[in-house]
């Protein structure tokens, strides 16, 4: 399951990436260092950023402890706080953010989860994240053309919003009807010619009635879960947005509006999530200053991603490669008993 030399290697290229655009950046567009960035900004509001932090991913533990509870399963909220760590970690440290899902769905197993169940909470919440993001990307849209209009910022902003709105149409399509994954199913194996995925299609469309009637019990049972997980989505996303926000007025006089601001990175993040670099790093800090340096200035927008970075990012990844030999032990544990 872990395979502690590729996750350091991602590791080692997140940093670089990272670190070399912000340099870039440094010298073409702020005209300061690294060094410099870091020095201009307030010590007291890095620990603001911190307690900011743990309360995200509080809420997120008890988003995840909420659905958990409303397909039956009694989890200690610590051991949802360690899912939500470490699927985040996980996120950051494969490209694309592709292995956060993976994770999640095998913790959960490992803490008595069925297959299916565990995959359905992922897979569920992943939806009501992409909702989450298109109803924030709706609220806010005029506000953000707004305060964007004439700005190269706004072609990225409204790219992104495109890819929300594609996005949310074809995960409700999938989401709604299972015919449409038999249909994946189905083209997957035509392509690659897969003779065990034909083998095991049986299988595979029993697995999927068994996640689709999860999914129904979750709606149907627990809707109170559900919304719930939506309400405080909603809450996470703004706290997100609102570290950021806080980050960049650290160190600049200029003030945007949470509302408008909450919506610019919405959007935005629908386009930098997918730049194929581990927690697309890179992407992340060069977008966020093509947008944000002309609404805070290029040296304050320099300033506050950085450490924005430093303390949402670097610091999970940090934490999470330490602790990860931990968890590689207790893999070893499972796999004995």
């Amino acid at each position: 399951m872990l395979n502690l030399r590729k996750i350091l290697k991602n590791v080692l290229i997140s940093v670089l990436f990272g670190f070399s655009i912000v340099t870039i950046i440094g010298l073409i567009s702020a005209k300061q260092g690294l060094i410099s960035a870091l020095k201009s900004f307030p010590k007291s509001a890095l620990l603001t950023l911190l307690v900011l932090l743990i309360i995200d991913y509080l809420i997120h533990a008890q988003r995840l402890y909420f659905i958990l509870r409303g397909l039956g399963y009694k989890v200690r909220f610590l051991d949802c706080l360690e899912n939500v760590f470490y699927t985040v970690y996980f996120s950051f440290v494969t490209p694309m953010s592709i292995g956060g899902q993976p994770f999640q769905i095998y913790h959960l197993t490992r803490l008595g989860v069925k297959t299916y169940d565990a995959t359905n909470v992922s897979i569920s919440r992943m939806f009501i994240g992409i909702f989450i993001v298109f109803f924030v990307d709706i609220l806010f849209l005029k506000r953000v053309l707004l305060i964007l209009r004439g700005t190269v910022g706004l072609t990225v902003v409204l790219v992104g919003f495109a890819i929300s709105v594609l996005i949310t149409i074809l995960g409700l399509l999938v989401f709604l009807n299972k015919t449409w994954l038999h249909g994946i199913l189905r083209f997957v194996q035509r392509v690659t010619k897969s003779e065990k995925l034909r083998e095991r299609e049986r299988a595979i469309l029993e697995w999927i009635d068994k996640m689709s009637s999860s999914t129904k019990y979750l709606f149907s049972k627990s809707f109170w879960a559900v919304m719930l997980d939506f309400l405080l989505g909603l809450v996470g996303s703004a706290l997100v947005s609102y570290q950021l926000k806080y980050a960049l007025e650290s160190v600049s006089s200029n003030q945007v509006a949470l509302f408008t601001f909450w919506g610019i990175v919405s959007m935005l993040n629908s386009v930098v999530y997918y730049i194929p670099t581990p927690g697309s790093s890179g992407g992340i800090e060069g977008f966020y200053q093509l947008v944000f340096s002309k609404l805070y200035g290029s040296k304050s927008a320099m300033s506050g991603i950085l450490v924005f970075r430093l303390v949402t990012y670097y610091l999970i990844v940090f934490l999470g490669t330490i602790l990860i030999w931990r968890f590689k032990k207790l893999e070893r544990k499972f796999s004995d008993s």
